[in-house]
């Protein structure tokens, strides 16, 4: 069975009366109650009064009461034909009741060897003491063994939609527990990248932040703009190594990104914007800013994504020149609107290799993400990035 597969194709096809038992039940109802009708108009026609209706009623009466008290109500079944007998009626119509209600009883649950043996041995006997030809009679046999194949068709229903019941059960249980292993493959495959990570990526920040510390200590007294530039970058270090350790978190465990990180450290937001621009002011970047405030009913996933976004756009802004970068965030009609220019440099040509990399790809993905969109404009003078968020984090259209 394929993944896309549902547990019931593995069952073969069988009509929908067939597959629910309590639709035969009642279609066999249905018949009895016609049958029932037909014998209620037969004894006056023929100028018998109400004493032919009492066998027909004594079987109806079985029928209603087996479905309160099935066992007493089979033992009122069975004795409907010796009731035709004792007023004298042919007791053909409460024998064909009777394997009827045998088929029924069945289907409900009783055992279908005992109801086929009961039902049937009332009609063979009922027929032979009526019409005295011994008990080789033809017709006696023949409602012996109806009422047996009737509670025998009744009990094979049952047992067949229990079997197509179990066998959907054990599909599901087996849909189940594959998309467990699954799930265990991804955490194994994610807590393996989650230790390559740490053994590589950690120890190289490690070292990088070592060196800088030792080229730190190392400079002269006068050298205070390349002490304030090291300063920066190992402040830049910690932060990329805190980034780390909270998305190794997440490979880890199964838990949210807002989740995964400490609560003592602050969700990246659009309010971290200002503070964003100032740590790349302190390395050194030209930054022009012009932002709003951030709504308070704004989305969080809009908020992380504007911050995302941000940051993304400063971290690239050098690849197009070395001019000043503006940023600009406006909330206007429930849109929030973040554009970052960058003026590019005329000697800097547009090569497919300066395009390379996911940082556009990364922040298009930011966006979408949050229900929002990502334009870029491209021109000899500069480069524009434009993202347009709704607020409540709703789909932009």
């Amino acid at each position: 069975m394929t993944a896309s597969s549902s547990p019931t194709e593995m069952v073969a096809y069988r009509p929908s009366w067939y597959r629910r038992p309590a639709l035969l039940d009642r279609i066999t109802l249905i018949t009895i109650g016609l049958a029932s009708a037909t014998e209620f108009v037969v004894p006056p026609l023929q100028g018998y009064g109400f004493v032919a209706w009492i066998p027909l009623i004594v079987s109806l009466l079985g029928i209603a009461v087996s479905y309160r008290w099935r066992w007493v109500g089979l033992a009122v079944i069975a004795a409907a034909p010796f009731v035709a007998n004792a007023v004298d009626w042919d007791p053909l119509m409460a024998w064909n009741l009777a394997v009827f209600a045998a088929f029924s009883l069945a289907v409900r649950g009783m055992p279908a060897v005992m109801v086929g043996l009961v039902i049937g041995s009332a009609n063979y006997v009922s027929v032979s003491l009526f019409h005295d030809q011994g008990f080789v009679y033809p017709v006696s046999i023949v409602a012996f063994a109806f009422a047996l194949a009737a509670a025998a068709a009744g009990s094979a229903t049952r047992s067949q939609d229990r079997y197509r019941r179990e066998l959907e059960q054990r599909s599901l249980e087996a849909l189940a527990t594959r998309d467990a292993e699954a799930n265990q493959r991804v955490s194994e495959e994610r807590l393996r990248i989650a230790r390559d990570l740490h053994d590589v990526v950690g120890h190289e920040i490690a070292v990088l932040n070592m060196h800088l510390g030792v080229a730190e200590v190392s400079l002269p007294a006068e050298a205070a703009t390349a002490r304030s530039s090291l300063t920066s970058a190992r402040s830049n270090v910690q932060a990329v190594l805190s980034e780390t350790q909270r998305i190794l978190h997440v490979l880890r465990t199964d838990e949210p990104e807002s989740a995964a990180g400490d609560a003592s450290r602050p969700t990246p937001d659009l309010g971290g914007i200002a503070r964003l621009i100032d740590s790349y002011r302190s390395a050194g970047v030209e930054v022009q800013a012009e932002l709003c405030e951030a709504p308070e009913a704004i989305d969080a996933e809009v908020s992380t994504a504007a911050f995302r976004i941000v940051q993304e756009a400063l971290t690239n802004s050098q690849r197009h020149g070395p001019g000043a970068v503006s940023v600009t965030t406006r909330s206007d009609g429930g849109i929030l609107t973040i554009t970052v220019t960058n003026a590019r440099a005329r000697r800097a040509p547009k090569t497919a290799a300066a395009r390379r990399g996911y940082g556009l790809i990364g922040m298009r993905e930011r966006a979408t993400s949050a229900g929002g969109r990502l334009e870029v404009v491209d021109t000899d003078d500069a480069f524009i990035v434009v993202a347009t968020l709704r607020i409540d984090g709703g789909q932009i259209r």
